[in-house]
């Protein structure tokens, strides 16, 4: 009997792996530039143009970083965002593209760079959801004037605030805080 083994290496292994890697990363790279030549190209009026003056760069945490040669067109594609998006998410559902960066040719801008934006963006809109809440309950007797910090026990009718939206305020502040003083 002829027990011949037939052994691998180890980099014969990890060659493999990442041919297999690199081939699907290649043909989702290709399907997402098909569907942006279709979708972009479909837009009326100027579709043509708006493809030819502009270039996918990068596609990291959902978000697609694209190129153009100068702002009017960034301006166009992003007045066309919503319609791109929808096409692209139609044509390459397992990318999962949730939003658009754009950069002028020439400009290193990464997509870190939009991350931040986007970060601060929120940041701002959740600070100043912060300061709506606070000043509901403000007005509503849960915050003390003097203080006006969810931390007070005072309130106008002598009520306590309850030690579970104390916790809650306590956790917003604090991840607001952390958050700015990540920037």
């Amino acid at each position: 009997m002829d027990d011949k083994i037939d052994f691998v290496s180890g980099a014969q292994i990890v060659s493999a792996f990442f041919e297999n890697v690199e081939k699907q990363k290649l043909e989702n790279d290709s399907k997402i530039l098909v569907a942006w030549k279709k979708t972009v190209q479909k837009i009326s009026g100027n579709g043509a143009q708006l493809f030819d003056h502009s270039r996918i760069v990068d596609l990291k945490n959902g978000i697609l970083l694209v190129e153009t040669d100068h702002p009017a067109w960034s301006q166009m594609l992003q007045f066309h965002k919503k319609f791109i998006l929808t096409g692209l998410n139609r044509m390459c559902a397992d990318a999962k593209i949730e939003s658009l960066a754009f950069r002028v040719r020439g400009n290193n801008a990464t997509l870190a760079d939009a991350g931040k934006k986007i970060a601060a963006r929120e940041m701002k809109k959740y600070s100043e959801k912060l300061e709506a809440d606070e000043k509901i309950l403000f007005e509503k007797g849960f915050l003390d004037k003097e203080k006006n910090s969810a931390e007070s026990n005072d309130s106008k009718n002598g009520e306590e605030l309850p030690d579970n939206l104390k916790e809650i305020f306590a956790r917003m502040k604090s991840a607001a805080e952390k958050n700015h003083d990540e920037k």
